[in-house]
């Protein structure tokens, strides 16, 4: 009998058989994680999984909590169907999954991922989405076990939900942003990076009168304007951040190609921001080799587009196959 999931918690084990195929040995999730496992088969030993959220979002108090275990001759690639999406709790709804919840719980999302020998880990997910007044941490610890495993991690987020014709957007107006990535070769980290976006304003009591026509909890703080996030000038003007960490034997080719495309680009002065800058940086640590590329811009669209162009002239496909590869990023 299986062993009782706790709320967002999630188990995912894949192996390769000796005919080269993929096979998930174990695959477990709670509410509000979902795991969708295609049936059909992609390149010999890769296997795709969705990971996904039901009611298309992350709400405050939501924890998920995903361990996924990549076997020797294993490749593993991760994608989403959409973008994460994370939203502050509205008053009176009832939260189905955290009990010491209030309205500015922050939504977390823990992945700890290991990587065999010969076992290769993708991570290609749709970008996070903060809407008004959420909060988000999430921490990603991957674990690679020699010098024979790979991953290929993107990381990105945008400002927020856009506004559309008549409608008033949601662009950088969330309290909070924390993402956490870190690599480890054996016993040894050899990559960290963090970043945290937090709105420091100062903050007063929620009115809670009569006179208010949409009470909030009496325990949830409220900003004392709703002008800019105190955040905004250190992200303004781009709209979507990525970063993409490469590691061992599998990236070498989209490692040399980040390299190649970026000692092309020429420095100059200019008197208006770039509509998208990117960079470029060989990371030591991993025997086989790593690095990380960094891009920002005006759109999502924009930063995608460079995503696929950049994957793409890497030779992804070779990677994962061109099957899981035209569904990415969706």
């Amino acid at each position: 009998m299986e062993q009782r999931l706790a709320p967002g918690d999630g188990l995912l084990v894949l192996s390769c058989d000796t005919r080269d195929r993929a096979r998930v040995d174990e695959v477990q999730y709670s509410y509000p994680l979902k795991l969708i496992v295609p049936a059909r088969r992609f390149l010999p030993g890769v296997q795709g999984v969705h990971v996904l959220s039901y009611g298309g979002g992350l709400v405050a108090g939501d924890r998920v909590r995903l361990k996924v275990d990549v076997k020797e001759r294993s490749t593993l690639v991760m994608l989403t169907q959409g973008s994460t999406k994370v939203f502050k709790v509205r008053p009176g709804q009832q939260h189905l999954t955290a009990n010491d919840f209030n309205q500015t719980s922050t939504t977390e999302q823990l992945y700890r991922l290991s990587v065999a020998r010969s076992a290769c880990l993708v991570l290609l997910p749709a970008p996070v989405t903060c809407f008004s007044r959420a909060r988000y941490s999430q921490r990603q610890v991957v674990r690679l076990a020699d010098a024979t495993s790979s991953l290929v991690l993107l990381d990105w987020y945008t400002s927020g939900r856009m506004a559309y014709g008549d409608e008033q957007g949601e662009e950088w107006e969330f309290e909070s942003y924390r993402s956490e990535n870190e690599v480890w070769l054996g016993g040894t980290r050899i990559a960290k990076d963090v970043l945290l976006l937090d709105d420091d304003r100062p903050r007063d009591k929620a009115d809670t009168s009569a006179e208010n026509s949409a009470p909030t909890a009496p325990s949830e703080p409220a900003l004392t304007s709703n002008g800019p996030t105190s955040f905004l000038p250190r992200v303004a003007p781009y709209s979507c951040y990525a970063a993409i960490f490469l590691f061992g034997p599998a990236t070498v080719k989209l490692r040399a190609a980040l390299d190649e495309a970026f000692s092309t680009i020429s420095h100059y002065q200019q008197s208006r921001p770039y509509s998208l800058i990117w960079s470029y940086s060989a990371l030591a640590g991993h025997p086989a080799g790593g690095g990380i590329a960094r891009c920002a811009g005006a759109s999502t669209e924009a930063v995608k587009d460079w995503i696929e162009h950049m994957l793409d002239a890497g030779g992804i496909e070779e990677v994962i196959g061109r099957d899981l590869w035209k569904t990415a990023l969706l």
